[in-house]
């Protein structure tokens, strides 16, 4: 019997859409967006959560939910006891008759962050989030418009990732206005983008900037010929949470070392969970401040994001022991904890 009961502890305690994998670094998070408001705020910083700016040059967002107004959007999707946020980019919507302002053919938001030189030689910074690509069963999903006007397709049954672009932008990234910007994306296997293709080999799984020297730089994106490529294979299409680790790289090889941990692991993911990138020199509001940013800003590529939360910290701090170790270590169902908004 005893057998039978530890075994039911083990596995309600394993990590799901419902839970988190890790706990929180000492002192808790600096910021967490919580997946559960996409308001559509009038003047900077007043949009999600009522902290987020996307007043800048990668986003034309028209501010209704998926299903509504322009192809794409924001919406908050609510499962069972879990919200997230889903954003959609379905292509170019102009090529179809619905121009800007607010044609949606690129979301992005940025929360600025108060820390001075969160990517320069100090303490580094940490990221946490928890994200998934929606696959073809998913709904609300609209039809995608790709650019050049081709004719509307349905959205991919195996989903639709993106990559990181224009000068190192992604869907979740840290912006630093003296050391540059460091960004990770979702992509899918055989995406819609032929260049995201053939920087990923066609594998799916959380990229990041390429290598491209120890210097910031323009050519650090998911496209051909652009540095040696950084990716972490997952199946995308699943919930995954990710803890970040970004210190500068001390061997100057790149300009920063990543480490990434998934799902509830204790070290690193092996094999490829360590990575040398180049910081990128993108920036939508030219040094005013340091920022995070979360979207998808590239008007030529489509893709789908669902966002449980996104958090961060301005220290390099490895990941803490799992949720999973430290309860069954205090011993009791009745110390499960609940999701960090709740």
């Amino acid at each position: 019997m005893r057998k039978i009961v530890i075994f039911l502890v083990v596995a309600m305690l394993l990590p799901t859409a419902a839970y988190a994998a890790f706990d929180p670094p000492p002192g808790g998070w600096a910021y967490i967006y919580t997946g559960d408001a996409a308001v559509a705020g009038t003047a900077p910083t007043t949009s999600l959560d009522g902290t987020w700016d996307h007043d800048n040059d990668s986003d034309q967002w028209d501010g209704t939910i998926i299903g509504a107004g322009r192809p794409g959007g924001a919406s908050i999707v609510t499962v069972g006891d879990l919200s997230y946020l889903r954003l959609q980019d379905t292509g170019d919507p102009r090529d179809y008759g619905m121009g800007d302002p607010g044609s949606n053919r690129k979301l992005y938001f940025a929360h600025p962050v108060t820390e001075a030189d969160l990517l320069a030689g100090g303490d580094g910074v940490t990221l946490s989030f928890r994200a998934r690509v929606p696959d073809g069963a998913e709904v609300p999903i609209d039809f995608l418009h790709p650019n050049g006007g081709g004719g509307i397709v349905p959205y991919p049954a195996a989903g639709d990732g993106y990559g990181v672009h224009n000068e190192g932008k992604g869907s979740f990234g840290v912006r630093d206005a003296d050391y540059g910007l460091i960004s990770f994306s979702l992509a899918t296997a055989d995406d819609e983008n032929a260049d995201l293709n053939t920087w990923t080999g066609n594998r799916s799984g959380l990229i990041m900037n390429a290598l491209a020297g120890s210097a910031v730089a323009d050519e650090v994106d998911a496209a051909s010929n652009h540095g040696t490529p950084n990716i972490l294979p997952l199946d995308v299409t699943q919930w995954h949470e990710f803890w970040v680790m970004i210190e500068v790289d001390a061997t100057a090889t790149g300009t920063h070392k990543v480490s990434v941990w998934v799902d509830g692991d204790s070290t690193p993911r092996p094999p490829d969970g360590v990575f040398l990138v180049t910081a990128g020199i993108g920036d939508d509001y030219s040094g005013v401040y340091d920022y995070l940013a979360m979207g998808m800003g590239h008007t030529n590529m489509s893709g789908a994001l669902d966002v449980d939360f996104f958090a961060y910290t301005a220290e390099a701090i490895p990941v803490p022991e799992p949720v999973t170790v430290t309860l069954l270590g205090l011993g009791g169902l009745g110390l499960l904890r609940l999701r960090r908004r709740q």
